[in-house]
């Protein structure tokens, strides 16, 4: 794709998330800007660019357009079923050699080898930060921070969370979106607005 739209790139954290093992984890399909903090939310020179979803065939070839990218959105792949697992394992809901087993097999593709297999169940955090080095771009981020407990919390901030350039804790209600108002007059007995809205 030509261009970046000007908006689609991540905040440090994310290229974080991949620690000393940037260089051999696979999935780290990412570069940093001039900076990779994010001072200003309108300067894109700012941040970490993500090249996971690149416009070019099997073969490497370029795609069919140069604006607009042809790849296919995965809406659900087996590396999901394995990290759920593997997160229900860690929860105690699911058999822990078999979630140990799920786990490494999406660490050994992502490394081409089992250099960077767990030895036994991650703690949670570690679950998360999993997930998020396997899922990144895909959706799954806020979900996963609701599920975790992150999503408004102090204890888990990112730059500009809360609108606040640090990152802050925000208000409880932000785990639910508001209901369109639109939904709200169509059917005004059956819908109430989500309470902080």
């Amino acid at each position: 794709v030509n261009g970046g739209w000007q908006g689609n790139r991540a905040t440090k954290g994310l290229l974080d998330l991949f620690g000393a093992n940037k260089a051999t984890d696979k999935r780290c399909l990412m570069t940093a800007a001039a900076t990779a903090d994010i001072a200003s939310v309108t300067n894109f020179d700012q941040g970490v660019y993500v090249h996971k979803f690149r416009n070019v065939t099997s073969t490497g070839a370029n795609g069919s357009d140069g604006d607009q990218c042809d790849t296919d959105f995965p809406l659900f792949r087996l590396a999901e079923l394995y990290l759920n697992y593997a997160e229900a394992a860690v929860r105690g809901k699911a058999n822990t050699a078999t979630g140990l087993q799920y786990l490494n097999l999406v660490r050994a593709r992502a490394y081409g080898a089992t250099t960077g297999n767990y030895s036994a169940l991650p703690s949670l955090d570690e679950m998360l930060a999993e997930r998020g080095r396997e899922l990144f771009w895909e959706g799954h981020r806020r979900t996963d921070l609701i599920r975790f407990g992150k999503f408004v919390s102090a204890d888990y901030v990112w730059p500009w969370k809360a609108g606040v350039k640090a990152g802050a804790a925000s208000q409880a209600y932000r785990t639910l979106y508001p209901i369109p108002a639109d939904d709200i007059q169509a059917n005004p007995e059956q819908l109430k607005q989500n309470t902080g809205y």
